[in-house]
């Protein structure tokens, strides 16, 4: 696949947001530009659903872990993630467009986190060191993801023994919220996907209100 269509596939991860006009009927228009992107990512209105800082709780991250933030977008969970695993650990903000990473630099210099890398990855490599995380997260971006079969490996092979991977995405269902139904992967596929790298569930969480948050292990 064509470096554009993934370019035009990070674009509509705005729509794995939940973020329309009004919040009315979902748009099926990318953003027009990386600082609509961005402003759409941040919008206030996502924390109600999106409830990141409950989120970042139930993970009970250790101060000194390494997490990788696969579609980090504008860093709405990345600079949250550094804050939980402290100075002494990292989190790896991964992402196929240059222009959010420049962002989440800038922002985390701002916020004087000094614990973020950026990776700028391919759209099927996530280009992580092997054995490198304690924690794999991904939120509302793995049903961009083609060729997933080959990509659980690789994310499987960047963590760590006994490490964990999150996918928090939404139910395959109308939502008021969202991508279309046909885009989403059903929390049961997803499962049944996960297993043939080596990851297997350990733990489900069902207090997101459009999402499923699931915790695998390998």
């Amino acid at each position: 696949m064509s470096k554009r269509v993934w370019l035009l596939l990070t674009a509509m991860t705005l729509w794995a947001t939940g973020w329309t006009p009004g919040q009315v009927a979902h748009q099926h228009h990318p953003p027009e530009s990386t600082s609509a992107y961005i402003k759409a990512l941040e919008d206030p209105g996502r924390n109600e659903w999106q409830k990141p800082e409950d989120v970042v709780g139930h993970l009970e991250l250790k101060p000194g872990e390494t997490v990788a933030d696969i579609g980090a977008g504008s860093g709405y969970f990345t600079v949250r993630l550094a804050r939980a695993v402290g100075l002494g650990g990292k989190v790896y903000a991964v992402d196929i467009d240059q222009g959010m990473l420049n962002y989440i630099e800038q922002r985390a210099g701002q916020e004087r986190l000094t614990n973020i890398q950026t990776v700028l990855a391919d759209p099927n490599n996530p280009k992580l060191p092997a054995s490198s995380v304690d924690l794999i997260f991904i939120c509302d971006t793995l049903h961009h993801i083609s060729g997933r079969e080959k990509y659980y490996p690789l994310l499987a092979r960047s963590v760590k023994p006994g490490g964990r991977f999150v996918d928090i995405d939404f139910h395959k269902r109308p939502l008021p919220i969202g991508p279309p139904v046909e885009m989403k992967i059903a929390k049961s596929a997803m499962i049944d996907e996960a297993q043939p790298a080596g990851f297997h569930l350990v733990k489900e969480f069902d207090f997101l209100p459009y999402q499923y948050f699931l915790v695998f292990q390998r």
